[in-house]
């Protein structure tokens, strides 16, 4: 043996339109719907390619031509520690036979956002309810009228710095999201209970063998054991980022989107409204 990766939590690689999860002596590839479990007997080498942003999975061979995988445009980091994890544990002497009579399929579980809508479908219409109320209140309020205009400014300010608010989490939001994404990376981090402030805790292992702790929510990568997917950047180790289901920005774009453009044009009008009469006037 070339060595083992106990030490390291199991590894995920996210390309396009691939994914490649290294766990317990095998590799499971995700691709167009389909799983195929690569064990490492099957597997000849690992190989960084394309400038260091792609693996290529080469299996063993009959003497024929050998079958490859390859997950392309994946972090750079992620990369290297993917293939120094596989090829650690490949074994010596493996027999030259078709990899691929060794790969097998799985059977894939539902998409996550039929189970997000299946397990959230009261939240989901209560959001949809409050944006309603809250619409129907935006047009009778402008439609009313009021006197003292020179007082809206006092809450049109409040409206617009809380918007800036939420903007800013936004974006400090995608900016890890992309950072992580392309410079970090992947982990499967494993449920480790819940904190004090009644919080979910989950625990992985890095690649320099340090154990790391994540508190929050995450991408479910399986449900026994339960593990969510959790992203650190080798270039600032000690922030961690974890990507959320799809549907779940979906639906908070869906909701907070238009919500944040409303109470963004309300707070202008309220802040700028009296001046724009004054100058009209």
């Amino acid at each position: 043996m070339r060595g083992h990766t106990g030490m390291v939590s199991p590894l995920i690689l996210r390309g396009r339109g691939v994914t490649a999860h290294f766990e317990d002596r095998s590799v499971l590839l995700e691709q167009d719907g389909v799983h195929r479990r690569i064990p490492v007997r099957a597997i000849r080498e690992v190989r960084a390619a394309g400038g260091g942003d792609t693996v290529e999975i080469e299996l063993t061979s009959a003497g024929g031509a050998p079958t490859v995988f390859m997950v392309s445009r994946s972090s750079p980091a992620a990369v290297a520690a993917f293939v120094s994890a596989v090829t650690s544990a490949l074994p010596e002497g493996r027999a030259p036979r078709d990899g691929m009579e060794l790969v097998t399929e799985e059977a894939s579980e539902a998409p996550a956002w039929r189970l997000f809508l299946a397990r959230r479908t009261g939240a989901v219409v209560a959001a949809v309810g409050v944006v309603a109320v809250w619409a129907a209140l935006v047009v009778h309020a402008a439609a009313a009228g009021a006197p003292g205009r020179w007082l809206m400014p006092v809450f049109g300010v409040p409206l617009l710095l809380g918007v800036g608010r939420f903007v800013r989490l936004g974006a400090g939001i995608a900016r890890d999201h992309r950072s992580t994404r392309r410079h970090g990376i992947t982990v499967a981090a494993d449920f480790a209970g819940r904190n004090s402030a009644n919080k979910e805790t989950w625990r992985f292992t890095d690649a320099e063998g340090r154990e790391r702790l994540y508190v929050g929510s995450g991408r479910t990568v399986s449900r026994d054991p339960r593990r969510i997917e959790v992203r650190y950047d080798p270039r600032r180790p000690d922030e961690l980022y974890a990507p959320q289901p799809a549907i779940l920005y979906v639906v908070v774009g869906a909701v907070l989107g238009p919500m944040l453009a409303g109470i963004l044009t309300l707070g202008l009008g309220l802040a700028f409204w009296p001046l724009a009469e004054a100058l009209a006037g």
